[in-house]
């Protein structure tokens, strides 16, 4: 057992191995334990044989094995990393982000949802977003009935979400759009020239339906949709008088002595078409207003009455508006560059016209009437006082100038008031004529007083188809002023004419106060206008130039002829 102790000890602590043999060492027998060296020996050699006798005939097994094992050895080492990178860093990775997953993709199927949505309801969206496209088409082709409808519908999508998507914001914007492009494609119609009745019914009907006008300070939508219709009627007018307006105004800046043939007819053909363009536009305007506004606000019992007053104020603003801006300042600015014997069918032209619009509650004939009393007025006297300025100048000139003996170089009547078969018998005149045509035949023997007379009856028939019984009073105070400075001028004449030549003197004073003086009187008075002729007045300025005359006569008639 002691020995068996010191085995033991020898080995150390024998693995399983060892001690399984040393078991078995102490079953032998004694005989065979001494032996069990030398066979130990034996298969020692024997195993040494064997084993260099393997290695050399299988030494590239060896090799390759070795190879194997080295390779072997580093993946186990690279595969020892790995799982320490996937133990230490994956996974902690891969479980945060597993934990994290459902947030990050709740956002994403999140939009899915919504693209299915959009998806599922494709065809409704593709609708919606086709309204401002259609409202667009319709507005463009005049459909306008469609497109407030369309409108209407998407409104009411709009408002009925209490918190609409952004499509349908845009949408409703575009909408919002597309109906001011209506809006104002309406507001020009109204401005759009030669649109009829129908056409403007249309477009203001369209404009109530819009509801865009509020009312304002006071002022209801009708009142401003009545207001814009008058404002767009009124450029279209003001567009057809500018040009003919222009031509006018250009025609009438000409000198009167410049003023050809062919300028005073261009000046009557232009002042007529700016008549008739003026009555056409404001009888529209009015007949217009009238039937889309008026007649329907009368049988609208929605309407108040206050707003139907005013509607009418409205309209009869504006009638006397375009009378005085239009009209009468063209009438004022043109009439006197008229002749006279042409005025005459512009006051039928414009009486009719007056006629017309009295129905319409627009009667300006006595305006007209005054603008033409006046304009006539100015024109005749005008007339009259050139032809007696011509005549009162050359008795001037012929009175001559004084000479260095303090005497006169007169211009004798023999010499240019007298025709020559008249100086040896100058005619007296005779027993004044009914006859109210043909004036005195004696004043044929007188040429300046004849052509003055011409002059005279010229000017009376120029107007004599018009005639305004206001101004008869005014036309024979202004012939008796002219008579009376003639008649000034022929006394200062014959009062220096030579003795010689007091018998011819004396028959044209007779003829000027006696033939001439009494007919265009007459030929004013009754020939025109049919009244009396009064006799004139001994204090007026006619009146004493003919007194003078008078005294003048008595004194030359008891001469005795030739002395």
């Amino acid at each position: 057992m002691a020995e068996e102790n010191t085995v033991a000890e020898m080995l150390g602590q024998p693995d399983a191995a060892s001690q399984a043999y040393l078991s078995y060492l102490t079953t032998l027998p004694l005989q065979n334990v001494l032996s069990e060296p030398s066979l130990l020996q034996t298969q020692s050699h024997h195993l040494t044989s064997s084993l260099t006798s393997l290695t050399h005939t299988s030494y590239p097994t060896f090799l390759e094995l070795h190879g194997t094992t080295t390779a072997l050895s580093q993946s186990l080492d690279a595969l020892s990393v790995s799982l320490n990178t996937i133990i230490n860093d994956s996974l902690p990775a891969l479980e945060e982000g597993v934990s994290s997953w459902r947030e990050r993709t709740e956002s994403v199927l999140g939009e899915r949802k919504k693209a299915r949505v959009v998806l599922e309801q494709h065809d409704k969206i593709r609708d919606l977003l086709e309204i401002p496209i259609l409202i667009d088409t319709c507005v463009r082709n005049g459909f306008f009935s469609e497109a407030l409808s369309l409108a209407a519908h998407a409104n009411s999508l709009f408002s009925s979400s209490s918190s609409p998507p952004l499509v349908l914001t845009s949408v409703n914007a575009e909408v919002r759009t597309s109906i001011n492009q209506m809006l104002h494609s309406l507001l020009a119609t109204l401005h759009e020239p030669n649109r009829k009745l129908p056409a403007l019914w249309k477009a203001v009907n369209f404009l109530r339906k819009m509801e865009v006008f509020n009312e304002a300070q006071g002022v209801a939508p009708e009142e401003q949709i009545a207001l814009s219709f008058i404002t767009g009627r009124e450029a279209c007018l003001q567009s057809a008088l500018d040009g003919r307006r222009h031509d006018i105004e250009r025609l009438v800046s000409i000198p009167q002595k410049d003023l050809l043939d062919k300028d005073k007819e261009d000046l009557t053909k232009t002042f007529k078409s700016y008549i008739e363009a003026w009555r056409e536009g404001v009888h529209d305007i009015v007949t217009q207003f009238s039937t889309i506004f008026l007649e329907r606000s009368a049988t609208n019992p929605s309407l108040p009455i206050c707003v139907l007053a005013k509607l009418q104020a409205l309209i009869a603003t504006y009638a006397s508006q375009a009378l005085h801006r239009h009209l009468l300042p063209v009438l004022r600015m043109t009439l006197p560059h008229i002749p006279l014997v042409s005025l005459s069918p512009f006051v039928n032209q414009l009486t009719y016209c007056a006629a017309a619009f009295a129905r319409l509650g627009l009667d300006f004939r006595s305006v007209i009437g005054d603008l033409f009393a006046s304009t006539i007025l100015t024109s005749v006297t005008a007339e009259m006082h050139d032809a007696t300025s011509s005549l009162v100048l050359q008795f001037k000139q012929n009175c001559g100038r004084p000479t260095s003996s303090q005497a006169r170089n007169v211009i004798l009547p023999s010499q240019w008031a007298v025709s020559p078969n008249a100086i040896a018998s100058p005619p007296a005149p005779g027993p004044a004529s009914k006859e109210l045509d043909v004036p005195p035949r004696m004043l044929t023997s007188y040429p300046p007083l004849a052509q003055y007379t011409n002059d005279l009856l010229t000017t009376f028939n120029s107007f004599r188809q018009l005639a305004p019984t206001a101004i008869a009073t005014q036309l024979r105070t202004a012939l008796d002023e002219s008579l009376a400075e003639l008649g000034n001028a022929l006394m200062r004449y014959l009062k220096i004419v030579p003795e010689s030549e007091s018998k011819l003197a004396r028959a044209l004073g007779m003829a000027y106060w006696r033939a001439l003086m009494p007919y265009v009187r007459r030929a004013l008075g009754q020939g025109i206008y049919g009244q009396d002729v009064e006799d004139v007045e001994k204090e007026s300025t006619l009146g004493l130039a003919e007194a003078e005359w008078g005294e003048w006569d008595k004194t030359h008639a008891e001469v005795p002829e030739g002395s």
